[in-house]
């Protein structure tokens, strides 16, 4: 019996046939979960760009909800809810960032978030599920300084109708959050390198340069003058319905022009402060308006009441070459060539010519200007903040401005992710 089993065992050990069938199996298990964990690293990947995205939308809702001074941690929450496509923890919202290259900016806002789960095959050698954490901060950017700036609250702030042609080399702003904010309609045309609004932007394919950054939803501009001092004085009245008759040339001095300035013919304007104080600052067609010596002039228009400040009617068929006074010349109203009275609104109209040139800041920021150009006109150096502006024409403004104008430029800012 013992020989016999002895014998068998000789055969069996020089029998080859179960080898590979035994090395199959030995190797199966490491085929598998090597096939296993490649899966379960695919899916990690997939949570891990998943939760990138969730986490910088949330970042940037509250980068937004800061600027608006409202609760930023309900923002990021709310937006990373929204967005993200598997179970998360916040594990911080910072403000200012802990870290990186924004830690300390109190302007940033830090979102850091993770997502764990167990999946089938990683569990089998994973007692716990790997931690996938994903980081995003976000902050308001500069992006461009406005030469345009309409300060509304709602409805259009910036319309250009008709057939204008509008050349800025610089970008334009609407404060109103109006579903259009910013309307370039018609076969009119706008030429500028980044238009930016808080509301909606209505335009076409042929109203802007195919380049054009268009910004809609974004930020409002600052009024870059509001913190500035412009008080003025007009109780006294200097000059009552004051008129430049059209064979007349004469030479005018700043005061208080009650009940409107009308030029018909000939002004040479002496440096200094000119209050109009009711009524119209009025250039008819055919009149000549220019600076007389060395030196710029501010038109300051207000009025007694709400509803009495007066206005501008600028022809376009008129010459009025006219500059803001420099710092030097008056500290107070340095790089500001019109000024409305924000006590009410009012509404304006300049009509560009040939020989309209303006130099300087209109700033209403209650008053509506139409700015209508011609193809001959060309603003060297013009800032424009008004409630509400509608161009119309040919213009081609430039941003040649000297200190006392661009220190007063507001900036333009989007909210981005940083880091």
């Amino acid at each position: 019996m013992i020989g016999r089993i002895a014998k068998l065992l000789k055969r069996l050990r020089g029998d080859q046939r179960g080898n590979v069938l035994i090395l199959a199996g030995a190797s199966l298990t490491a085929v598998v979960a090597a096939a296993g964990i490649g899966v379960d690293t695919v899916q990690w990947y997939l949570w891990k760009r998943q939760m990138q995205q969730a986490v910088d939308t949330g970042a940037t809702a509250g980068a937004i909800a800061m600027t608006f001074d409202r609760d930023k941690e309900l923002a990021v929450n709310q937006e990373v809810t929204r967005t993200a496509n598997t179970a998360f923890t916040i594990e911080a919202i910072n403000t200012p960032p802990a870290t990186g290259a924004f830690a300390g900016d109190a302007g940033a806002i830090e979102v850091i978030a993770k997502t764990s789960q167990k999946l089938p095959f990683s569990s089998v050698f994973l007692e716990t599920a790997p931690d996938i954490r994903v980081r995003a901060v976000a902050t308001a950017i500069a992006v461009g300084a406005p030469c345009v700036i309409a300060t509304a609250t709602s409805g259009t702030g910036i319309e250009v109708f008709g057939g204008a042609n509008v050349s800025l080399d610089c970008p334009v702003a609407s404060n109103s959050p109006g579903g259009v904010s910013v309307d370039v309609g018609g076969s009119s045309y706008l030429d500028s390198n980044l238009v930016l609004s808080v509301g909606g932007i209505d335009y076409g394919s042929d109203n802007l340069p195919s380049d054009t950054a268009v910004v809609p939803y974004g930020l409002p501009v600052e009024d870059p003058l509001a913190d500035r001092d412009l008080d003025f004085d007009a109780s006294t009245c200097n000059f009552n319905n004051f008129q430049v008759l059209p064979n007349q040339d004469i030479e005018l001095f700043g005061g208080t022009y009650c009940n409107g300035l009308k030029i018909q013919g000939k002004a040479r304007l002496h440096k200094g402060t000119y209050i109009i104080r009711g009524g119209s600052f009025t250039v008819n067609s055919g009149a000549n308006v220019q600076l007389y010596g060395d030196g710029g002039v501010t038109f300051i228009l207000t009025g007694l009441t709400p509803t009495t400040v007066a206005t501008i009617s600028i022809n376009a068929a008129a010459t009025f070459k006219v500059a803001a006074p420099t710092s030097s010349e008056n500290a107070q109203w340095a790089g500001i060539l019109f000024y409305q009275d924000p006590i009410g609104p009012a509404t304006h109209t300049i009509n560009g010519g040939a020989d309209i040139d303006i130099e300087g800041i209109i700033y209403m920021p209650t008053g509506d200007l139409t700015y209508n150009g011609s193809a001959t006109q060309n603003a060297q150096c013009l800032l424009i903040v008004t409630e509400r502006i509608r161009f119309g024409g040919t213009n081609n403004i430039e941003n040649n401005c000297n200190a006392d104008v661009d220190a007063w430029v507001g900036t333009a800012r989007v909210i981005r992710v940083v880091e």
